[in-house]
């Protein structure tokens, strides 16, 4: 798993959507800064969740993904 976490390691404050599945195979969008990492999450900052119409509703605090669950990791380039 090391070239994978020097890929984030080298995207850490960059601002991303992430789409991860969810149990019983629905998948949840997520948009945020990349602020921390581990084997086990990935960490947002400034995240919003992201509906499927691409509305957008702000989330408190700071949002915490499993890495075994995130299907697509996009760079957002602003």
């Amino acid at each position: 798993m090391a070239r994978k976490d020097r890929l984030l390691r080298d995207a850490e404050r960059g601002k991303f959507l992430i789409t991860i599945s969810s149990e019983g195979g629905a998948e949840e969008s997520f948009e945020g800064v990349l602020v921390e990492w581990d084997d086990e999450h990935v960490v947002l900052a400034a995240a919003f969740s992201v509906a499927e119409t691409g509305d957008r509703l702000k989330l408190d605090g700071y949002m915490w993904l499993p890495r075994p669950r995130i299907k697509y990791m996009q760079a957002i380039t602003t």
